[in-house]
């Protein structure tokens, strides 16, 4: 994986050079010199600072990890030679992931058009030819612009000619449309329907063009989307313009008209959606019931992801169709319409059919946010004891030791996380399946009596269904869903100040897309390890050209892995001296969720961390499995992203408090280059705060050197790999 990653990396001149922050510091003890350089890298998978920016990754983790589940299928059939059955698994997957990140999205993109389409009608009647003329002529002049820079920038005869004939043609067809806005009296109104829909084409096109570079395969797919929706705003307006009265009307019941085929297209997706996902999570259960524990693992992974990725998709599509919905439906008041595919009749206003619409596909999801809103209830209760240490964490060690039952409070509070947690799991294993079949049933039951009505034949099965359909549905999702729109609206409107703002309550989110950009093949071709690696060796033989006599590396979180998988990357591949020559490195790792998380959710792709369950002192892996001289683990005992890596749950004493004896040593575990202790009670941030002595001590015992009672001579870099400056 990471030679594919690496391969793919295409530098950019951003990123070809790199620029890392140093603090020069001097040990009170010898006056040593000690440069400390942060490898900064959460830019590279982080939200971004803007409210637009966060929404949109938002958007694409939750397809993304449709994707992720894919892969995991894949390894999982590449690495046990599976037959017929895991390839046609492996296709449904693929399948699934495509529909989720093409048709599903580009559908609800252009929904997003057609209310462009419909912005049309806020500009006054008499204003409409001066607008028009206005837009083409600057569209002209931009034509032109691109022209001239085709003809200069064209790398072949034909390419010189060619495209800029095309632009100059476009540019003089654009400049008539601009006389024609203002002299054409009859045609008016048609051609600034004409001009709207082309408008929201244009968009559409930009923004496909923009999708393209984060999702693979959808280029072609957005680009007849688009067209076929401009397609459809031009039909629709032309079959019911003998009806119209004005043009506010007329414009108002197009968009409407296609909202409504777009509506239908996006719930037939779904529905094939749903089907080969029931089809795969059956089959999926069948294959692996004769495989070993590593393959169970990795396929329950892979259920948890796609499931996850299907419910967050359909709670943030009805974000979207509310936003939709309020917004359109100011418009709608008092125009008339009479629908194609929903419901039957007139109705004298069309806001209440919009509003009836997405009511109804609201209820559609009411299981679905009970059972999410349920198990999000148990989790925040497994985890609020630690994010009450989180926002207000106790100090568990002063001058005296350990502070008074500082040692009874981390026990009681690791074993309540690790046992509950593991609780959970159980319970997600069992639910994850059975809840995913029995909601894509009912899914597939509300989608039958939404198309039946129009069935002939079938009314009577439609009204059974009915009556039997209304004790799962309600209005739970849809005020959700407003409340969400309104969340959404004002995350976009906070703009920069959103990470300020919210910064703290960004954990878990940051955390899940550190997990799916760690992974992620953009095609963009910059992958965001491949990009972090570069940064991470560029900095390391800069220390290496300036001849430090050892390097300890400080790494948090997310950047244990970075630093544990490059490191292990490069020893594997004989490349460690060739990036810091025979400099000693040292590894020291806290909150790493590479037990915790990446060994148990990717268990073949992390089968060289080996198995603690027989003990500290054979568990893996060694620091020279890494090629460093030694590895020291430290973690809080309510950490929830990750905790220890050598030491198995069965040892009753790994979370007491470790402490600093009369000869200055940490009272720790350890095991040839292997040491691992506990900070005490805590959750996931906080690890460099005044109560962490041991790991302090630790840290200085390898910038001093391994087991030495004094220092050697030479300068030392400490390099701290983390998700944020250490301002702590």
């Amino acid at each position: 994986m990471n030679d594919y990653l690496l391969e793919r990396l295409e530098l950019t001149e951003h990123d070809a050079l790199y620029e890392a922050a140093k603090i020069t510091l001097r040990r009170k003890e010898d006056n040593r010199a000690v440069d400390i350089y942060e490898m900064y890298w959460a830019d590279l998978s982080r939200l971004g600072t803007g409210g637009l920016l966060a929404l949109s990754t938002l958007y694409q983790l939750f397809f993304h990890l449709s994707i992720l589940s894919a892969d995991i299928v894949d390894q999982v059939s590449l690495s046990i030679n599976g037959g017929r059955g895991w390839q046609f698994l492996q296709r449904m997957h693929a399948w699934m992931a495509w529909l989720m990140k093409a048709p599903s999205v580009i559908v609800q993109l252009c929904m997003l058009l057609v209310v462009v389409f419909g912005a049309g009608v806020f500009i006054p009647d008499e204003q409409t030819a001066n607008v028009m003329a206005l837009a083409y002529g600057i569209g002209g002049i931009v034509l032109m612009v691109l022209a001239a820079l085709g003809w200069l920038h064209a790398q072949s005869t034909i390419g010189r000619w060619l495209k800029p004939a095309l632009f100059l043609l476009a540019a003089i067809a654009s400049f008539g449309c601009a006389i024609a806005s203002l002299w054409t009296v009859y045609l008016r109104a048609d051609m600034f329907i004409g001009t709207c829909a082309l408008a929201a084409g244009l968009v559409g096109a930009w923004l496909v063009e923009r999708y393209s570079n984060v999702a693979r395969g959808v280029r072609v797919t957005g680009h007849i989307a688009v067209i076929a929706t401009v397609l459809m705003i031009v039909y629709q307006a032309k079959r019911i313009m003998p009806n119209m009265s004005t043009i506010y009307e007329w414009m108002m019941s197009t968009g409407l008209y296609v909202f409504e085929i777009q509506l239908a297209a996006m719930l037939l997706i779904w529905a094939i959606f749903i089907v080969v996902q029931l089809v795969a999570l059956i089959l999926g259960l069948w294959l692996q019931r004769n495989c070993d524990s590593l393959v169970k693992a990795s396929m329950h992974t892979a259920r948890l992801s796609l499931v996850l990725s299907t419910g967050l998709f359909a709670i943030l599509s009805l974000v979207l169709w509310s936003v939709i919905s309020y917004v359109a439906g100011k418009g709608l008041n008092g125009v008339g319409y009479e629908p194609l595919i929903f419901a039957d009749g007139y109705w004298p206003s069309a806001d209440f059919f919009l509003d009836e619409r997405v009511r109804g596909l609201g209820s559609f999801f009411t299981p679905l946010v009970t059972a999410s809103a349920l198990f999000a209830i148990a989790a925040m209760i497994v985890l609020m004891p630690s994010l009450l240490e989180e926002l207000a964490p106790r100090r568990n060690v002063d001058v005296h030791g350990v502070r008074g039952n500082a040692s009874v409070w981390a026990g009681r509070l690791g074993d309540w996380m690790g046992n509950w947690m593991r609780r959970l799991d159980r319970f997600l294993m069992v639910l994850v399946p059975i809840g995913a079949i029995g909601g894509g049933i009912l899914f597939l039951a509300f989608i039958f009596q939404e198309f039946a009505l129009f069935m002939n034949g079938l009314d009577s099965y439609t009204q059974w269904l009915a009556s039997w359909l209304d004790y799962f549905q309600g209005e739970t999702l849809v005020a959700a869903g407003k409340w969400l729109a309104g969340g959404a609206l004002t995350i976009a409107a906070l703009g920069s100040r959103f990470t300020q703002t919210f910064g703290r309550l960004r954990v878990v989110i940051d955390a899940v897309l550190d997990v799916d950009n760690y992974f992620a093949d953009p095609p963009n071709k910059q992958p965001p390890r491949a990009r972090i690696f570069s940064r991470y060796v560029s900095l390391l033989g800069y220390l290496r050209d300036n001849n430090y006599s050892r390097i300890v590396i400080v790494s948090h979180s997310q950047g244990t892995v970075i630093s544990a998988e490059l490191l292990r990357y490069l020893h594997e591949k004989h490349r460690t001296q060739e990036f810091v020559n025979t400099i000693p490195v040292s590894l020291v790792t806290v909150g790493s969720p590479l037990r915790d998380l990446y060994a148990k959710r990717f268990p073949l792709l992390y089968k060289w961390m080996g198995s603690h369950d027989a003990g500290f002192a054979t568990a893996g892996p060694r620091a020279a499995d890494l090629g460093v001289s030694e590895w020291v683990n430290a973690c809080r005992s309510g950490d929830y992203v990750g905790r220890f890596i050598w030491t198995p749950t069965s040892d009753t004493a790994r979370f007491r408090v470790a402490t600093v004896d009369h000869t200055g040593s940490v009272e720790a575990s350890r095991e040839g280059d292997r040491t691992e202790f506990c900070l005490g009670a805590g959750a996931h941030t906080h690890y460099f705060s005044n109560d962490a002595i041991a790991l302090a001590v630790e840290i200085d015992r390898l910038i001093c050197g391994k087991g030495a009672a004094t220092c050697v001579t030479g300068n030392v870099a400490p390099l701290f790999n983390t998700a944020s400056n250490l301002a702590g």
